[in-house]
Parts: structure tokens; C-alpha cells; sequence
């Protein structure tokens, strides 16, 4: 069963609704910090991305079911709620290890661990059409990023975390 899609008209209009929720107050207070962000935002597709997290929630709250993987136990959880491809770093832990691992968690969220996957592979998809790269790379590029998710989540459920835990 198809979904009907807005027209570009409600489209449009939805976007400045969600904008005006999530920025609304920040922007009457400070309007040109705003210019800077919004023309950073109309740099490129990933760079709109980056900066509307909050239209994608927004987007995925209007969906019908949360889908098969959610239920009471994985339907409410802390998310990182901004999770992208420029959200991964390296930083040095107490130990003087440097690690790779997720960062910036400013917009921290309790929603379905679901979201998280789906914006990072959004992410994962908006870099490679900008690199290029072809349809099929894309989503070969987005299967082994769910494929490594699945494998680490199943690692840590039954304890199997062997050298590749964090330090």
C-alpha cells in the first residue's frame, strides 16, 4: 500500500512548520547567526541533512508503525538523535588509546533505536551520491554498515565482545 505523497506546496509548508518549532525562538533571537546556518545548510544535500535533524524526526514520527525490530523494550531508548557520517572521530581515552567512536551528542534523544540506523544510513547514502559513487555502491555501502551494526549488537547481547570492545 502506497503512502501519498505531499504535493512540493505541503512539503514546503511542513518544512517551515518544523523549522519554526526547532528554531523559531533561536532565530528571533539571534537572526544573523541563523543566515550563517541556513546558507552553510544550502551548501549541498549532506549539508542540509546535517543541520535538519529535526525535520527528519519530524518525518519519521508521520510514519504509520515503528516496524518489526520495535517493541517496549527497543521503542524508547537513549539515541545519540543526530547520528551521521561526520559524527564519527577519534579521541584519546584514559588510557592514552586512541579510539574511534561516535561524538557529538548534543541532540541525544529517547526515540526508537531505529531513527539512529536510518539517519546514519541517509548519511552513508547522501556522501556517496556526492562522491559519485554508483546506485549499487551506495547500497552496498549501506548493507555493510547494517551488516557491522547487526554483528557488534549481537556481540554485545551474548557477550562475544573479545578485543573490538572499547577501551
Amino acid at each position: 500500500m502506497s503512502v501519498p505523497q505531499p504535493t512540493a506546496t505541503e512539503r514546503g509548508e511542513h518544512i517551515l512548520a518544523v523549522f519554526d518549532t526547532a528554531f523559531g525562538e533561536l532565530l528571533a533571537a539571534d537572526p544573523a547567526a541563523f543566515r550563517v546556518k541556513f546558507r552553510k545548510m544550502a551548501g549541498s544535500a549532506f549539508a542540509f541533512y546535517r543541520g535538519t535533524a529535526c525535520l527528519f524526526y519530524a518525518d519519521l514520527e508521520r510514519e504509520a508503525h515503528g516496524g518489526p525490530y520495535l517493541d517496549g523494550r527497543t521503542g524508547r531508548v537513549w539515541i545519540h538523535g543526530d547520528l551521521h557520517a561526520e559524527n564519527f572521530g577519534t579521541y584519546m581515552n584514559a588510557n592514552g588509546r586512541l579510539i574511534f567512536n561516535v561524538n557529538d551528542f548534543d541532540e541525544a534523544y529517547v526515540g526508537p533505536f531505529t531513527w539512529d540506523l536510518k539517519r546514519l544510513a541517509a548519511s552513508l547514502a547522501l556522501i556517496g551520491y556526492a562522491k559519485a559513487l554508483s546506485d549499487g555502491q551506495i547500497t552496498e555501502l549501506v548493507r555493510i554498515c547494517a551488516a557491522a551494526y547487526r554483528e557488534r549488537i549481537h556481540a554485545l547481547a551474548t557477550g562475544a565482545e573479545g578485543d573490538e570492545a572499547p577501551g
